[in-house]
């Protein structure tokens, strides 16, 4: 018998199911409903919202049991974690169906997109392989733009002006306007200025795939097709009609909603700046969404999180051999001491990108650069990771150097008790990590590990003197032992320099 999984992603308005074969990628059903008539950008769901919403995730349920699915995973949008009432609707959700509903934040939506792209194929072939591309991705309050080249993940930059957002606070200016759609667009170059002031270098560019853009798929996208070719020439023209017609002439002539109509015009700009800041002469639009990429999260590739971790690296000049080598050693002793921290998978991947981010903070000041380095990655966005793990990752940064945390991690009140542990046993692996390039020479070639009874010995192969960083090593080492119970030694191999 097949087996099959359920996904189901809660918007501010849909409610949406996938339900895939795991074993070959097959989507046995795709099925999306609206629970939300009235205003989606209303800063609480009514009662009867939330019971609409509830109702439809319980009939997805009916649907799952009979397909004799029990494998269900239930996500909520960032925009629906917005909502201030949403702790209660998930509390509801939870209670009344057994489900736990997990929330997406911002970055994670851009990375379930771009996933989605990356298996999408269009007429038999994959759809990144061939050229460069831009991938961006567009929802209520932001905008994201991915940067692949021939399928291989280079950047990925955000910026919170979506639509809504940005329509909101035009509409407030534009009381007393007359040219809506040039106070529209200078105001969106404003806002973008810095986004583009800030984006690293690619190449010259042909085609940009747009995802999440309601209003770009109502009006371009024909029914029953999936994707569409759109040239400059078509959104301008659509821009034009926009600034001039009153709403129930755009509902009429390109099929909008009642309530979108106020931010057909900004999405449209916003789309139309990105084209002429990137050259880009066609955009392809899609109606991949974040559920598509959910679905094949079980296969996803982690090395687009791990290169957008480098540019975090390269954007704050952390020197690039050191860095690397501890990333070298941290998933080495990651690998070789499986049986003492019992970490999973997911925890070797934050372990990687903690050993390439945790000298950030030399860019302010060298000197207790580990307390600057958790400050600015407590502010940044990690593409592909959930709000709890960049936290995670700024407190693991924080204790790699000279500041050893008490035993329990008790200053670090806003994670889990089972969220410390793993805090501590990570930063105690990637303070060794760091120790074993203390000189920042790269003396070591090889290490290997040996786990006995009383204790744990590192072993470094090298003609260099390892001095220093047996000291350091054994400094650093105090923590490891408190967390895991086991003193760890380093200890040179080679003839003597």
């Amino acid at each position: 018998m097949a087996k099959l999984e359920g996904v189901i992603l809660l918007n501010s308005s849909t409610a949406a199911l996938q339900i895939v074969n795991v074993t070959t990628g097959k989507r046995i059903e795709n099925v999306t409903r609206e629970f939300n008539e009235s205003d989606i950008n209303a800063p609480v769901f009514s009662n009867e919202i939330m019971h609409r919403a509830l109702a439809q995730v319980q009939r997805f349920q009916q649907l799952l049991r009979d397909y004799d699915v029990t494998a269900v995973r239930l996500y909520g949008s960032e925009a629906l974690s917005q909502m201030k009432n949403a702790v209660y609707f998930a509390d509801q959700i939870q209670n009344i169906t057994g489900l736990n509903l997990s929330w997406l934040n911002g970055n994670q939506e851009s990375y379930y997109r771009q996933l989605a792209v990356r298996r999408a194929q269009l007429d038999g072939k994959t759809l990144l392989v061939d050229e460069d591309v831009f991938v961006l991705g567009m929802s209520s309050t932001r905008v994201d733009l991915g940067y692949f080249e021939h399928d291989y993940f280079k950047f990925s930059q955000h910026s919170s002006v979506g639509p809504i957002r940005l329509a909101q606070t035009i509409h407030d200016m534009a009381v007393e306007v007359t040219e809506e759609t040039a106070l529209a667009s200078e105001f969106i170059n404003s806002k973008l200025a810095d986004f583009w002031h800030m984006l690293p270098p690619f190449n010259a560019i042909d085609r940009l795939i747009l995802l999440g853009a309601d209003t770009a798929q109502r009006i371009f996208l024909p029914e029953n097709k999936h994707w569409v070719a759109v040239s400059k020439q078509d959104i301008q023209l659509v821009i034009s009609d926009l600034g001039r017609l009153n709403d129930q002439a755009i509902i009429e002539k390109y099929a909008v909603d009642f309530n979108d109509v106020p931010f057909t015009l900004t999405e449209m700009l916003l789309l139309m700046n990105v084209m002429k800041a990137t050259n880009v002469k066609t955009v392809q639009i899609s109606d991949l969404t974040v559920l598509d990429g959910l679905i094949v999260q079980d296969v996803r590739d982690d090395n687009d999180i791990i290169t957008a971790a480098r540019g975090i690296a390269d954007r704050y000049m952390v020197e690039e051999n050191h860095r690397e080598i501890v990333l070298t050693y941290a998933n080495q002793l990651f690998d070789r001491l499986k049986r003492v921290h019992h970490l999973g998978k997911r925890d070797r991947l934050l372990l990687s990108i903690a050993a390439l981010v945790h000298d950030v903070g030399s860019f302010i000041n060298s000197q207790k650069h580990y307390q600057y380095s958790e400050e600015i990655l407590s502010g940044i966005d990690f593409h592909g990771l959930s709000t709890i793990e960049q936290r995670m990752i700024a407190t693991i940064a924080r204790y790699h150097s000279a500041e050893t945390p008490d035993s329990a991690l008790q200053g670090t009140h806003e994670f889990l008790p089972q969220e410390r542990l793993r805090i501590a046993k990570l930063a105690a692996l990637l303070r060794l990590a760091d120790a074993l390039d203390d000189s920042r020479l790269q003396k070591i070639d090889k290490l290997s590990v040996s786990i006995g009874k009383e204790k744990i010995t590192v072993t470094g192969q090298t003609v260099a003197n390892l001095q220093l960083e047996i000291y350091v090593f054994r400094q650093k080492a105090s923590f490891f032992e408190t967390v895991f119970g086991l003193p760890i030694v380093l200890k040179k191999k080679g003839r003597r320099s």
